[in-house]
């Protein structure tokens, strides 16, 4: 019985996320935002060059899919200017997200812009 005790304790201490890294409910406006912000960096003509990636944006089924659409969207950018003003410019999305994602995933993006 003891046993069964432990591993139901341990499975809801998995799969209840703690306060810290909880997500507030997905704001729609927040969402709208946030696929404007990248899309206007994207611009019409990385839009005319990535035509999936611009349809992958506008359409995403939550904030944290977007987050993850950085990583392709900067590699957009890096093929329409340099990559320091790519990754910075996607950099300056981050403050959009917070709240939005974990801060788990903020956390380790802010690592690694201090490489």
């Amino acid at each position: 019985m003891q046993r069964v005790k432990t591993f139901l304790s341990t499975l809801t201490s998995i799969l209840t996320p703690n306060a810290e890294s909880a997500v507030k409910a997905p704001d729609p406006q927040t969402m709208v935002l946030i696929q404007k912000s990248m899309l206007r960096l994207l611009g019409l003509r990385g839009a005319e060059l990535n035509p999936q990636l611009e349809h992958r944006i506008r359409y995403a089924s939550s904030i944290e899919a977007l987050w993850f659409l950085r990583a392709d969207l900067a590699q957009a950018l890096c093929l329409q200017r340099d990559e320091s003003s790519a990754l910075a410019a996607v950099a300056d999305l981050t403050p959009l997200f917070e709240g939005n994602v974990s801060k788990a995933q903020l956390q380790a993006f802010q690592r690694g812009q201090r490489r």
